[in-house]
């Protein structure tokens, strides 16, 4: 049996892990961070500057929940390793 068919069958070591646990992965999905309400909402609603220290806490507060999302979706994956930060 050759050995490229046994290559997917092998575990990365842990020092490899470690050296290239933040690699810099493309194609991993929109950057929302900052302007999920600014994307998914009309300009008049930025337009209140009354409103903006509002709308700012909910940005806040929709990014931490999808950084969780994303902690609770490592935790059932078992092919992703779970300090990865790569994860869409």
């Amino acid at each position: 049996m050759s050995t490229n068919r046994k290559l997917h069958t092998i575990r990365t070591s842990y020092l490899y892990q470690a050296k290239h646990l933040n690699d810099s992965f493309l194609n991993l999905g929109y950057k929302y961070k900052g302007k999920i309400i600014e994307n998914g909402t009309s300009p008049e609603l930025r337009a209140n500057p009354l409103q903006i220290p509002m709308i700012n806490t909910l940005e806040v507060m929709l990014n931490f929940i999808l950084e969780n999302a994303k902690t609770v979706k490592k935790w059932f994956a078992i092919a992703i390793d779970k300090n990865s930060t790569n994860v869409i």
